[in-house]
């Protein structure tokens, strides 16, 4: 089953906001057995909408296409099926209706614009929209289908919800699996060195997770035996191994899994250890909390590092970590406390401490680690390389493996 996306609108192709809808579609479909030939991001356009429209029905069974729909003379979508199909456009009196009235309640006004919203294609299934007020279609053509969406992503989301996931999971091919494999600390190039030999009759993908490492994606028969191929990776990349989930994910569950907690004191990370750990359901049963000790006052005041500490080593040392770590047990009492100070620029190195420099602190009961690393990067970069190293040498350290 070939798949194509079509995302619409001059906001996508100007830059001003990313195509979150083509990646939620991409996804679901790769789920159900499909295969994703194109994703086409296209400025509101009639000419070009239609051209993208053609180049995918010559190489797609199913397309989506999200954006588009709205009351503006910008929203083209409608109009490109119907030329490209031949498709009549038809008034729909009880949609229109049920557009005023979800409008007229939430604004306590009747706008005519609205009525551009319930000209649909002639024959169309109507999806109608849970949380907004354009309409989803659906129509086919040529014995393919067409899935015209909102461009809204909570929109798109919930009528892809509530009317297409069902409908796709019923046709869905049962005879396959996939695994997915996390590394740290790889390039991609790296791994495939050995991996493209091992996996050489082999349906698989890889693909570079941001500041982390490469993640192959393997596909199977459901009744092939995975474990030998799994073995062979591991017996070269065992050291870099996550596991089959994210690293945060794969975190979060070895902490559930040990009875762990874990706290964090922050400084250059300024809270984003927290903030992408919290980002998993259920991280309060692992997570204690944390401080964010951005300033050397607050270093001092809340986790006790004695100033003369910081006069005479700077913020971003072995020895003032190893007392953030420390002036967190006595506030969290966690079972693990990682505290983070370093230099995450553009602006405050020294030749000593170049831009990038950031010690990282790890008490565990009354071990500690104090771990220094030099991150690349622009100040954002440098931050979140920062976070997922420590989550790395965290889960180490639940493996009962030292940083």
């Amino acid at each position: 089953m070939k798949s194509c996306i079509i995302a619409t609108g001059n906001e996508l192709t100007e830059g001003i906001i990313l195509d979150r809808n083509s990646k939620y579609v991409a996804e679901k479909l790769k789920y159900f057995g499909y295969d994703t030939l194109k994703i086409t991001n296209v400025k509101d356009d009639l000419s070009l909408i239609k051209l993208s429209i053609e180049e995918a029905l010559k190489m797609c069974d199913t397309i989506f296409i999200t954006g588009g729909l709205g009351p503006t003379q910008d929203d083209l979508t409608v109009q490109a099926v119907s030329e490209i199909c031949n498709i009549d456009i038809v008034l729909n009196e009880d949609l229109f209706e049920k557009i005023n009235h979800y409008y007229y309640n939430k604004t306590g006004k009747y706008l005519s614009v609205l009525k551009k919203q319930s000209y649909v294609l002639k024959n169309a299934d109507i999806l109608p929209n849970p949380i907004g007020s354009a309409p989803g279609q659906k129509v086919h053509f040529n014995g393919k289908t067409i899935y015209l969406l909102p461009g809204p992503y909570n929109e798109m989301k919930s009528i892809f919800e509530k009317y297409i996931y069902n409908e796709l999971k019923g046709k869905m091919k049962n005879d396959q699996v996939e695994y997915s494999l996390y590394f740290y600390g790889l390039t991609e190039a790296e791994l495939m060195q050995e991996v493209s030999v091992i996996l050489k009759n082999t349906d698989y993908s890889t693909k570079i997770e941001e500041y982390i490492g490469p993640s192959l994606r393997i596909r199977m028969q459901k009744n092939a035996d995975f474990e030998p191929i799994l073995k062979k990776i591991l017996s070269q990349f065992s050291k870099h191994f996550i596991g089959f989930k994210s690293l945060e994910s794969t975190l979060f569950n070895a902490l559930m899994e040990s009875s762990k907690t874990l706290s964090f004191a922050e400084s250059c990370t300024g809270g984003m250890l927290s903030n992408t750990l919290v980002s998993i359901p259920g991280a309060s049963n692992v997570f204690k909390g944390s401080v964010v000790t951005y300033s050397n006052d607050s270093k001092v005041k809340l986790l006790e590092v004695k100033k003369e500490t910081i006069e005479k080593f700077g913020a971003v040392s072995e020895e003032t970590v190893k007392e953030m770590a420390y002036g967190l047990k006595k506030i969290m009492e966690s079972d693990i406390c990682v505290s983070v100070s370093g230099i995450a620029g553009p602006s405050s190195g020294s030749e000593e401490k170049s831009v990038g420099t950031v010690w990282f602190g790890f008490l565990t009961n009354e071990d500690f680690v104090a771990v220094k690393e030099v991150f690349s990067g622009d100040r954002d970069e440098i931050r979140k390389r920062a976070t997922y190293f420590a989550f790395w040498n965290i889960l180490n350290l639940v493996r009962n493996q030292n940083p």
